[in-house]
């Protein structure tokens, strides 16, 4: 195989992968919008307990009714930055509760999840639910994600290095 033929199959194989990535995080971003627009109705749930999504940290489950039928929905956040404490520090939340990003504090040995002191079972929080199918809902802020922003721009990315790749080995050959 010539350098002319290695550098349009490295042209075709990037710029289908990063197309494909494109699209995919496009479709992301569009289903995100679209529950948000559809998630306009507002009440008040409850805590009921909290739920492991990962660094040890529990977040809140948030119970309210529509039309007298219970529903689940979570607070979740885009990411959690975790800063370390000394060994006998207590863990702490030290930003915004309510930002995209949880930012912790706490040691690396022994920490309690910061989250149930600030979100106490039976405390109030705000609930956006679609009023068609409540069981499509956000808690308290519209969550944004960082995945379809990093699928495009890498998608975006490999086409330019396919690019990049086809004009070096056409121009070796």
């Amino acid at each position: 195989m010539d350098d002319a033929a290695v550098g349009l199959l490295m042209l075709g194989i990037l710029s289908v992968s990063g197309l494909a990535m494109i699209i995919i995080g496009y479709a992301i971003k569009k289903r995100t919008e679209n529950k948000l627009d559809r998630c306009t109705r507002k009440t008040e749930g409850e805590v009921t307990g909290f739920d492991a999504r990962g660094n040890g940290l529990y977040f809140p489950i948030v119970r309210f009714e529509h039309k007298g039928t219970p529903y689940k929905a979570r607070l979740i956040y885009r990411a959690i930055a975790v800063k370390s404490s000394n060994l006998y520090g207590e863990t702490e939340v030290t930003g915004d509760k309510f930002d995209q990003t949880l930012h912790v504090k706490r040691n690396s040995v022994m920490s309690r999840n910061p989250l149930e002191s600030l979100f106490p079972i039976g405390s109030s929080l705000e609930v956006y639910y679609n009023e068609l199918n409540p069981k499509e809902n956000y808690v308290h802020r519209k969550p944004k994600s960082l995945m379809p922003m990093i699928l495009m721009l890498s998608g975006a990315g490999s086409i330019l290095v396919g690019l990049i790749l086809y004009v070096v080995f056409t121009s070796i050959g």
